[in-house]
């Protein structure tokens, strides 16, 4: 009895990565299968960006990753590019791997200023409510690496370079010293006693 080769799905073929869905293993297929019905077919980058999206909301963030790296490897727009990488560094936080989702969000910070007026005007000419290169940066200064100064180091820069207001910093900047206060009096109060 022979075993049929699964064909490659429409949206595959449509955008013209049929050749690496065949490099697929029979894992990442299934996997790539669940996220095709709205997979955006416009083009190869369009079709993996929505994918890894599609993953990232499933909380599926290993293989967003895979797939956001394979997407990195086409041509795409400074926009697409800032884009893809916010999925990105939202793949690499949700994975733990942390360092790698610093170093997107330095790259989105980077690539900010190129991309800021259109970025505006996607969103109605405000910031977007989720930018992940500013929150996940914060989130991972503070939460993982407890860096609290260099969160507020960071605060400065995101409002100098227009990603937050000035109410906003002053806001989080609040927020950090509680929250600062709070870890170390956790600290201070959590022991157990021995006999």
């Amino acid at each position: 009895m022979f075993l049929r080769k699964a064909a490659v799905p429409d949206e595959i073929s449509a955008t013209g990565l049929g050749e690496w869905y065949s490099s697929l293993s029979d894992q990442d297929k299934i996997k790539l299968r669940r996220y095709l019905n709205d997979a955006d077919t416009a083009s190869r980058h369009a079709c993996l960006s929505s994918v890894a999206n599609a993953a990232v909301l499933d909380e599926n963030y290993s293989f967003a990753v895979f797939v956001c790296e394979e997407c990195m490897r086409y041509d795409m727009t400074d926009v697409q590019k800032f884009l893809l990488t916010e999925t990105t560094i939202e793949a690499y936080t949700g994975a733990k791997r942390y360092d790698d989702a610093k170093r997107c969000c330095e790259l989105n910070l980077s690539l900010y200023s190129k991309v800021s007026s259109d970025i505006l005007k996607i969103n109605g000419g405000k910031l977007p409510e989720k930018i992940c290169c500013r929150s996940r940066y914060i989130d991972i200064v503070v939460g993982v690496e407890s860096g609290y100064d260099e969160a507020f180091v960071l605060l400065d820069r995101f409002f100098n370079m227009g990603l937050i207001d000035e109410e906003e910093l002053a806001y989080r900047k609040r927020s950090l010293m509680v929250h600062r206060l709070q870890r170390s009096f956790d600290g201070i109060y959590s022991y157990s006693y021995i006999k």
